[in-house]
């Protein structure tokens, strides 16, 4: 009995230990973050020019990145993902949504959108985002963003593909924070979509002018 006995206050004595270090007496456990990509233009857009109408498709991510995670890179092949710290959707989502809403601004396209709205698309725009993490192999992290672009021809021709590029952006986070994070990310989104916004409209007057 007394064998018994003694078990039983170990185990109280151990569960409380555990619980004590766990969370202090009024402690709340910490709360999960949630993020969202921001890419702003830079002043008001032109009046429109353009008369191409583009379909931006869904966008496809990396099975590596393809978490609400946030993902940190610690080393060659050592990567790190933040429970606390995450996407408040699926990051491609984030990523499509400000992709569409930065090309329906644009003044060399007549329409943008992420489906088929009332005029049909003459364009289609695919993309696969390649690498989005935070690198932390170096004592400054740094946001990466890395995404391929396909402009297709809609219908589909014999040689439907326009455009072939991919876009990769650097930016460093100034300090260790998810803010200072997520704010790099956008910088670095911003600047792929400065990029693919001209190419593209020069790859629709090419092809127009044929």
């Amino acid at each position: 009995m007394n064998s018994n006995i003694s078990r039983i206050l170990v185990c109280m004595m151990i569960s409380g230990w555990m619980l004590t270090g766990c969370l202090r007496l009024g402690e709340r456990p910490a709360e999960r973050i949630s993020y969202v990509f921001t890419a702003e233009r830079p002043g008001k857009p032109g009046e429109k020019s353009g008369s191409a109408v583009l379909q931006v498709t869904p966008m496809r991510i990396s099975p590596r990145f393809n978490s609400r995670s946030f993902v940190y890179r610690k080393g060659a092949s050592r990567y790190q993902t933040d429970y606390y710290h995450q996407f408040l959707i699926a990051p491609a989502s984030l990523i499509q949504e400000e992709v569409v809403h930065w090309l329906a601004a644009s003044p060399g396209l007549s329409m943008a959108g992420a489906s088929a709205g009332p005029l049909p698309p003459d364009y289609l725009l695919q993309g696969h985002i390649i690498d989005l993490y935070a690198d932390y192999r170096q004592e400054q992290p740094s946001a990466i963003l890395e995404i391929a672009f396909l402009l297709l021809e809609h219908p589909a021709v014999e040689n439907p593909v326009l455009l072939r590029r991919r876009y990769r952006s650097e930016i460093p986070a100034g300090h260790n924070s998810p803010d200072a994070l997520i704010k790099a990310w956008d910088c670095a989104l911003t600047r792929i979509l400065e990029n693919l916004e001209k190419d593209l409209i020069v790859a629709i007057e090419d092809h127009r002018r044929r």
